[in-house]
């Protein structure tokens, strides 16, 4: 009896010891809006470069971003153009800011979530970076013209939520769900 209250008494400080040393970032993430980081929203299309060093104190090079001409066509004409963005990156969140014409304007277009034991990443619906076997179609439950599910189930590309995601294989072949990227939503 007394070895058993022992080994409850040691339970239950390794727990207190466990829970009081760790320590984590809250992401909640709003598909095709933004996150909101501890009590920081970030905003797609309205949160500036600036911002979003300050609030995660990180320092921006100006005089750095990436330039791409594309070119393709559509149905009607042939298109090409230059793009100019800029990624800022916080531990596993990588903020991607671009434009069309202006590099000095630069918006924020995308934000990719990765799997980091310091934040908790999570949508209001119950879905959380790191879960096994998530049901996405309970979760998100609207399937319309431009979402893809890849065939393997690992990739979500739910632009009509304005929301991707990447599951990741176990090896005894549970699926974890390891990314998120949140992007303007497809009407």
């Amino acid at each position: 009896m007394r070895s058993l209250r022992l080994k409850i008494l040691i339970f239950i400080n390794l727990i207190c010891l466990g829970a009081t040393g760790q320590r984590y970032d809250f992401v909640k993430v709003l598909p095709g809006t933004g996150i909101v980081f501890n009590n920081d929203s970030i905003l797609l299309g309205s949160t500036s470069i600036k911002r979003v060093c300050r609030i995660f104190n990180v320092k921006d090079n100006p005089n750095k971003f990436q330039m791409t001409m594309w070119d393709g066509e559509d149905e009607k004409s042939e298109l090409s153009g230059i793009d100019f963005s800029k990624d800022i990156i916080y531990k596993s969140i990588t903020f991607e800011f671009s434009d069309k014409v202006d590099r000095n304007n630069l918006k924020l277009t995308s934000i990719k979530l990765k799997a980091d034991k310091s934040l908790k990443i999570y949508t209001d619906n119950g879905l959380i970076i790191g879960m096994t076997n998530p049901d996405i179609k309970e979760l998100f439950p609207i399937f319309k013209k431009p979402d893809y599910i890849s065939e393997d189930k690992l990739k979500y590309g739910l632009y009509t939520y304005g929301i991707h995601l990447q599951l990741d294989k176990l090896p005894n072949d549970d699926l974890m769900l390891t990314e998120i990227l949140i992007n303007r939503m497809t009407k």
